[in-house]
Parts: C-alpha cells; structure tokens; sequence
C-alpha cells in the first residue's frame, strides 16, 4: 500500500511505526483513541477534545496549522490513561487540508526523484492554484488501460510540519500520518475485498469533502474526490464516476458497495445508481467488540483511525 511504496520527502503518509494511540484532527478538534487489533477489534479508550479558541494557527493561502496548544489536553489525557507510555501516535487529518486526485501520465519514471518532480509540474498545470512548497507521495495505480494513473495527495509542507513540530513539542512522535480517506481505504481494502467477489466501491463523506474510491484486490483502480456540498446530488456523481469506470477502465462491474457517512443526515446507504445496494460499515464486517459500532455512532471520525492501525495487524 502506498504508505510502504510512496516516494515521500519527508514524514507525509509515513508507515515505518503504526502506533495504537490515534488523533483524529478535525476542523474544531481532535478525537483521540486507543484502538485494540487482538483477540476483539474494537477501541479501549475514545475521548473528544475541543481545541481551545484561537488556538488554530493560519499559514499562507489560509492553510490550517496545528499548534501545540491546540491538542495539549487531548495529549495529556492519552498519556494519562496509557500510563504514561504515549511516545508515538498515528495521526490522521482532514481532508480538505489536501488535494488528492488520480492523475494520468504518459510513462513512470524509475527515478523517485524524477518522478516527484514530474508529478509537481503535472500538479502545476492542472492546479494552478497549488502555491508554494508542498509535501507530495504517490501511489501508480493499477494498468486496466493504456493509460498510466497515478494516486497523488498533496499537502502544504507548512501544515505538515506544524503537526510533527506540535506532537514533537508534547513529547510524542509521529510515525504515521495520512488523510482520513486514505488511511480509511488502506486499513479497510483487505477487509473489503475479501467481502466482495470483484471490484467494490467505497464511498465516504466527511466534513469536508465527498470521496469515491473502486478497488481490487487492496489496490485502488479509481479515485475521485470533491469538496462536499450541502445540496449535492449523490446519484448523480455515482453515475459519472461509474461512467468512467465501465467505458475508460473497462471495470466489469461492482459486486459490493461499502459506505461510511460521518455527516449527521447520513444518506450515502440510500444512493440507487449502484447496480448493488450499499451496506454501511459497521463493526460486524470486523467482528468488532460490542461498543464498536455505539461508538462509531457517536464519532464517525474513529472508524478512519481504527483502519490505520487494524489494517497494520
């Protein structure tokens, strides 16, 4: 999975160290877990932290920056019911603080330098908006076509490095950070997999942002994501991006449909372009613990972070 194989510059999408101690960064706070693989998956410990007024800093183009302040309580209080052996977290954000997007190229570079620098003159031409220094990590996605396709996320350096230097402040290391949505579909495509018979979808809407994602096996073979709208018309983006599928991957067809919904009107499980129906991810799919999906239910945002660490098993 791209946390192994992504050229990355720097920490970005990092995978070496997988910890069980999970921040969840929101836009007004963080979720904090401490999630347990073995013998029954499920959570021992999820608590929610506001971040205190003001204490979210602004960087260039309005890019978010993490400080310490805001996520000292939640810190101490990880710390505390670990006993004191919080030294590294898995950190996830979200992901509207990136870009991640499916790009297509006309041949892959052997070079890893070369390949990063050709990816960021891509990124130029088609985001022009894209500014100043950003930290980039790619995954080149299965060849069903004559079209080679790559899996970019780019995040601004300065946002990245405000969340190392924050955790670092307080003690903790980061060993691996990633959006929500790719934590979500690396952690879970095994999973997912094994439950379908062929290619399957996954479809999650978070705060921010609503992201289509087509697997097989545990590689993506389809990505779209856009910025969530309150009056979008669901059906109508499964019928584009399944479009897509059928005529310029030559997909064979679904044969599961999994959903997360982190939005409070929910919705996604009732969306009837897909030629199967959708089926919610709940605990059951992991033989989870009996709390699992009680707590789900009360921060979606955890789900993200148990597929970080479960997926690591």
């Amino acid at each position: 999975m791209w946390t192994k194989k992504w050229k990355v510059p720097k920490v970005p999408f990092l995978g070496s160290v997988v910890s069980p101690h999970v921040f969840c960064l929101l836009e007004e706070g963080v979720t904090y877990a401490r999630v347990r693989s073995d013998p029954s998956p499920g959570f021992d410990e999820a608590r929610h932290f506001r971040y205190p007024s003001g204490s979210l800093g602004k960087g260039a183009s309005d890019v978010v920056l993490l400080t310490r302040e805001a996520i000292a309580e939640a810190v101490k209080a990880a710390r505390a019911l670990s006993g004191g052996r919080l030294t590294s977290a898995t950190v996830l954000y979200p992901d509207v603080w990136a870009r991640i997007l499916a790009i297509e190229i006309e041949s892959m570079p052997a070079d890893d330098a070369a390949g990063a620098e050709m990816l960021r003159w891509k990124l130029k031409k088609l985001l022009p908006q894209l500014t100043g220094d950003i930290a980039l990590a790619y995954e080149p996605m299965a060849s069903l076509s004559e079209e080679n396709r790559v899996l970019v996320a780019t995040t601004p350096r300065e946002a990245i490095d405000a969340i190392e230097r924050s955790f670092e402040e307080l003690g903790v290391r980061v060993g691996y950070l990633a959006p929500s949505s790719l934590a979500l579909f690396e952690g879970l495509a095994p999973t997912l997999a094994a439950a379908a018979s062929g290619d399957y979808a996954l479809l999650y809407r978070s705060s921010g942002a609503l992201s289509f994602l087509i697997g097989r096996g545990d590689a993506p073979i389809f990505f779209r994501q856009r910025p969530h709208e309150e009056d979008e018309d669901h059906d109508r983006e499964a019928r584009l991006s399944l479009s897509y599928y059928a005529e310029r991957l030559k997909g064979p067809g679904l044969t599961a449909v999994f959903v997360h919904d982190e939005r409070s009107e929910g919705g996604l499980d009732r969306v009837s372009a897909f030629p199967v129906t959708p089926v919610r991810l709940t605990g059951r799919i992991f033989s989870a613990d009996a709390g699992f999906d009680e707590k789900l239910a009360a921060r979606p945002e955890l789900l993200s972070g148990f597929a970080a660490v479960y997926g690591r098993r």
